[in-house]
């Protein structure tokens, strides 16, 4: 059954954090801003989602980000860029590495 947020386990046996899949989302939303190439697709009816979507089952992370790519960007080099960019931002703001991140191009900026 999917879970609403993700349980870290700390080392120094203190207690628990527990992340909400929203914070995920947040990340990754603030990666693609960032990237003049890049707009995320609002409403798309790829997997009856409206927008960004994190999914956390047993304990790992993936997910969907539909997005709008620059006509003139290459697409394999914007979508390569923006997966490894969202992972390492979600990596060293959480401490937590995800599973998968699944970039959809939906359509492109013209």
């Amino acid at each position: 059954m999917a879970q609403e947020y993700i349980t870290l386990e700390n080392q120094d046996q203190l207690g628990t954090v527990k992340l909400n899949k929203s914070v995920f989302s947040s990340i990754a939303l603030n990666v693609i801003e960032e990237d003049e190439n890049v707009k995320l697709v609002e409403n798309t009816r790829l997997r009856n989602s409206n927008t960004l979507s994190a999914q956390i089952q047993d304990n790992q992370l993936t997910m969907v980000v539909p997005v709008q790519i620059n006509y003139k960007a290459n697409v394999s080099d914007v979508c390569a860029n923006l997966q490894h960019k969202i992972f390492e931002s979600i990596s060293y703001m959480t401490g937590f590495k995800p599973e998968s991140i699944e970039i959809q191009v939906v359509g492109f900026i013209f």
